[in-house]
């Protein structure tokens, strides 16, 4: 079963790996990802190091119109005309916390809104903080 986590930015910001690299860092997170990537031009699989382990997950951008209602109706207004991060990943827990720990340091660094595509909640950076261990059991 894949699941997602979709991530609403501000129109103007455009996310690089380089500028996550540089955050997760100061966030103190032990994720690398590949650099030198414009993730609104990016589909597909990014690989990253997480923990030092081969990680990644599947990334996909759009915008704000092609969220699906129930989910678009949950944004505050200034995100109404904004991007999204979609970090899609399986069973493999290691992808599962890449994929959290990207929405992390997306919601932090640029003020993001992250929404979980099952249940369609809208969760806070300190709730993804507290699901990551539940990956880590899986």
């Amino acid at each position: 079963m894949s699941m997602s986590l979709f991530v609403v930015l501000a129109l103007e910001v455009e996310p690089n790996t380089n500028d996550l690299n540089a955050a997760a860092k100061e966030l103190a997170y032990v994720v690398e990802y590949t650099p030198n990537i414009n993730l609104k031009k990016h589909s597909g699989f990014l690989p990253t190091k997480l923990d030092s382990k081969d990680a990644g997950m599947e990334t996909y951008s759009f915008s704000v119109s092609e969220l699906p209602a129930p989910f678009k109706s949950q944004l505050p207004k200034q995100y109404s005309q904004g991007y999204v991060y979609q970090f899609k990943f399986g069973g493999n827990p290691i992808e599962a916390q890449t994929a959290f720990t990207t929405a992390i340091i997306m919601s932090t660094k640029y003020k993001g809104i992250t929404i979980e595509d099952q249940s369609g909640a809208i969760l806070s950076p300190e709730q993804l903080v507290e699901a990551l261990p539940y990956f880590m059991g899986m």
